[in-house]
């Protein structure tokens, strides 16, 4: 009897291993899932964010008085522009890099200095091939998210339809 007894928990014992082993190997599928929903996410902040850089690079050559430069020479002119009475915000607030989680920005400058364009530092490969708007559509093949360079977006026209005329 003691015989029977240990061939059965034999089994038992096997049919657990395999069922942690089924439940582990789910786990790693679903942690892998999260981990690339999550990472779509930051990549919509990081749109939205150099979205925001892009206009407020633009608003500040916009505003920019006779004879200044059109382009700030560091992040913090777009916070508070003083060359200007009142004084304007381009920016509201500096946006954190979701892809670092830091406040730090790479920057583009021109040869006098100025900064015309913003990026991510990150070295992270992109997992979003579309959802850009035209002037970013280089995005696409980028193979880092520090190639993702957002600079001055100008306001499009907005489209104008005819009135029609009418009866007297």
């Amino acid at each position: 009897m003691v015989t029977a007894r240990r061939a059965g928990s034999g089994f038992v014992l096997i049919g657990v291993v395999f069922l942690t082993f089924v439940v582990s190997i789910t786990l790693v599928a679903l942690a892998r899932l999260w981990e690339a929903d999550a990472q779509r996410d930051k990549e919509r902040e990081l749109l939205w964010s150099g979205r925001q850089f892009g206009k407020a690079l633009a608003s500040y050559a916009f505003a920019t008085p006779e004879g200044e430069s059109t382009m700030p020479r560091s992040l913090d002119q777009l916070l508070l522009d003083t060359r200007v009475e009142p004084p304007m915000r381009h920016l509201r607030r500096l946006p954190v890099d979701p892809m670092t989680g830091t406040f730090e920005w790479g920057t583009v400058r021109s040869g006098d200095g100025a900064i015309t364009a913003v990026h991510s530092t990150s070295r992270m490969r992109p997992l979003a091939p579309d959802g850009f708007w035209p002037e970013e559509r280089a995005f696409a093949n980028a193979k880092e998210y520090s190639q993702w360079v957002f600079g001055p977006i100008v306001p499009r026209p907005a489209l104008r339809l005819p009135i029609p005329e009418q009866a007297p």
